[in-house]
């Protein structure tokens, strides 16, 4: 084992482009000592890989990356530790992905009025039982060579503020904190310098926040190292991972973060105590 660790990985069940259990062999030769599936808004490919780990696997944590909104701006929190069958978090993830499905269905009217002609069939083809979201439209608009690239698909219809944007529907920080707590998880803010995400640590320190992931491919060494000293003086966690998706473009490979163990024991600890103290 490599003594590193990799919290942060997305597969087809959210917007990666591995299946559940392509990332856990993918996982599997990285000689991890830990990971975590943390798809968007979704447990299924956690659950999936759950039942196909075998006793020289990786330690798998429970992780799920919650979407939030603050200020207009998008905001992830990552969640660790919680029992993946509570009830009322399983009811607000479904609840979330009914609701994101409806926005995605009005994203693909407002594309077929400008002749895009792809249909919610072909979309949830692609998401493969996830949620549908941006992501996979996007997929099928290069699938039919509607746009040359990825990105070309959301710098001209379905970024924010293109001709076919359409808000997304989130959860409130404050609502996610407390969601992911009643659910016996500690809370860890997802790359906090995207989006100068930054600026809310304190706020939601007073919210709840349990952490703050500092190894991110998206953090330069000095940002990484401020964040950490900023986990210090607030006596917040420290996490981290690859978030990767597979996607040219799309952060780093599995692994590639040198993530240490001690982040996992961190963790864990603060989560026994939580639920002693509960």
């Amino acid at each position: 084992m490599s003594g590193y660790i990799d919290l942060h990985l997305h597969t087809t069940r959210s917007d990666g482009v591995l299946t559940p259990l392509e990332l856990l062999e993918a996982v599997r030769s990285k000689k991890l000592e830990a990971f975590s599936i943390t798809d968007h808004d979704s447990l299924k490919g956690y659950l999936e890989v759950c039942r196909s780990l075998n006793d020289n696997d990786p330690e798998l944590l429970t992780g799920v990356e919650l979407s939030t909104s603050k200020e207009d701006n998008d905001l992830h929190l990552l969640v660790y530790c919680f029992d993946p069958e509570h009830k009322r978090l399983c009811e607000a993830l479904e609840d979330l992905r009914e609701r994101r499905n409806q926005r995605a269905a009005r994203i693909v009217s407002k594309l077929n009025e400008l002749g895009k002609a792809i249909s919610m069939n072909q979309i949830e083809s692609i998401a493969s039982g996830a949620a549908v979201g941006r992501p996979h439209i996007a997929q099928a608009l290069l699938n039919n060579k509607m746009v040359q690239s990825f990105d070309e698909a959301f710098s001209r219809f379905i970024g924010r503020g293109k001709i076919a944007y359409i808000p997304k529907v989130n959860f409130e920080p404050e609502e996610a904190i407390k969601l992911g707590h009643e659910a016996g998880g500690v809370v860890i803010m997802a790359h906090p310098m995207l989006d100068k995400n930054d600026r809310y640590i304190e706020e939601l320190v007073g919210a709840g926040l349990d952490g703050i992931e500092a190894y991110h491919p998206y953090h330069r060494p000095a940002q990484r190292n401020r964040l950490i000293e900023t986990a210090r003086r607030l006596g917040l966690l420290v996490s981290g991972g690859s978030d990767y998706h597979g996607r040219e473009g799309r952060f780093g490979d599995i692994g590639s973060q040198k993530v240490p163990r001690e982040c996992l024991t961190e963790i864990k600890n603060r989560s026994r105590y939580m639920r002693d103290m509960t």
